[in-house]
């Protein structure tokens, strides 16, 4: 089985429908990071141009991959947002702490 790492950087305020949008496509769980950084649209309120985001995480085969990243991009058109950015990436090995035992099939929708 194939497992992919979808890595989202939304706008702090687009969290609460994107995580209505991934329940509904399935996806068990994430990891949620309050980040700062700059890109296409810097604060330019700010001395350094940091920007208030988040980084959403969540693992799965590559079967949902597709329905996963439309969820996404859907939600950020709902919320008007012109931020953000999302990349998907294969993991070699992903590892169930504390067994110490080899995922094999990540959670699917």
């Amino acid at each position: 089985m194939v497992i992919k790492r979808i890595t989202a950087i939304v706008p702090v305020q687009m969290l609460k429908p994107l995580e209505h949008h991934l329940r509904d496509c399935g996806v068990p769980g994430v990891t949620v990071e309050h980040v700062k950084g700059y890109g296409v649209h810097p604060n330019y309120f700010r001395r350094d141009l940091m920007q208030a985001n988040a980084r959403v995480v969540l693992y799965t085969g590559c079967d949902d991959v597709d329905d996963i990243v439309a969820a996404i991009t859907s939600c950020a058109v709902e919320a008007g947002t012109q931020a953000g950015i999302l990349a998907v990436e294969s993991i070699e090995r992903l590892v169930h702490l504390p067994s110490g035992t080899d995922v094999t099939t990540p959670p699917s929708s």
